[in-house]
């Protein structure tokens, strides 16, 4: 009986450091997913479009809906490139401590420059007040065509690739304080908002209504964002395009965007021998 008690206690205590050697490794996991969810935020193609955003919240047909810009006409061959500058103030801590060198990929705007395409960049108030010398060099370019993209790049609704949330309350500051900063460093008055992420709820869309600014949105995701594959970023945009598409790229240097200037010496040439025109944003809309 001696035994037999002493073989149980030794096959409980197995059993035990069984299931705590499991728990540790289910913690490890769990603890990697959140990093890594932190690291490398969801993909744009896991969002839904505002469009559909706003007509899955099935919003009162009274409600004044700002036009929600996706695309151009299909019956033309053109293409409007356009690129983020955005900056959180989180990014600015990274900047500030040494943590990247740079917010800004002036490589970008060589390529843009040099290949003689129009473009459209959506300028962060924050990353315009860091960067006010690079903001007015691309105001100052005749090819290149600005818009607002608010302050802080905070997200106006929850569950926006992880991006800080902001409250309502806050969200008409956001567009006015980056429009204000925009015009006080370039002399540019924008027309054009673009969403942090691409999210939005129904008070964000009574707020752009009241200021007077279109939404515009995209329909080709570059996914250059945290993504080193540069010709993942030629395949998915290549494979995607048609008459009228938008495409969102982003501006950024160092580990968030570090392959967009090269995906795009591939794509621009590419799409010019298909036959596509370059426009920005105001020019794709003309009729």
């Amino acid at each position: 009986m001696n035994r037999r008690y002493l073989w149980l206690q030794v096959f409980d205590l197995k059993k035990l450091l069984l299931l705590f050697l499991l728990l540790v490794l289910l913690f490890g996991v769990i603890l990697y997913l959140e990093r890594r969810a932190l690291v490398y935020p969801e993909l744009h193609r896991f969002q839904l479009s505002p469009k559909d955003f706003i007509q899955s919240k099935k919003l009162p047909a009274e409600l004044v809906r700002p036009e929600v810009i996706e695309h151009g006409s299909r019956a033309k061959k053109q293409l409007a490139l356009t690129f983020d500058a955005d900056m959180t103030p989180a990014m600015l801590v990274m900047l500030e401590k040494g943590i990247v060198k740079s917010w800004y990929n002036q490589e970008i705007k060589t390529i843009i420059d040099r290949e003689n395409i129009h473009a459209t960049v959506f300028l962060g108030g924050l990353w315009s007040k860091t960067y006010p010398n690079e903001a007015r060099d691309l105001a100052r370019d005749k090819l290149i065509e600005l818009g607002n993209h608010s302050y802080n790049h905070s997200a106006f609704t929850v569950n926006c690739f992880k991006l800080p949330f902001i409250e309502n309350s806050e969200n008409e500051n956001e567009v006015l304080k980056a429009q204000e900063t925009i015009l006080a460093i370039t002399g540019v008055s924008v027309k054009y908002f673009r969403f942090p992420g691409g999210c939005y709820d129904r008070v964000d869309i009574e707020t752009v209504a009241k200021l007077g600014l279109k939404i515009v949105h995209w329909d080709i995701s570059a996914n250059d964002g945290f993504n080193n594959d540069a010709r993942s970023i030629i395949n998915r945009v290549e494979s995607q395009v048609q008459n009228g598409s938008i495409v969102v790229f982003h501006i950024h240097d160092g580990s968030f965007a570090p392959k967009t200037h090269e995906a795009i010496k591939v794509i621009i040439p590419d799409l010019r021998k298909r036959g596509f025109e370059f426009v920005t944003i105001s020019e794709l809309l003309k009729q």
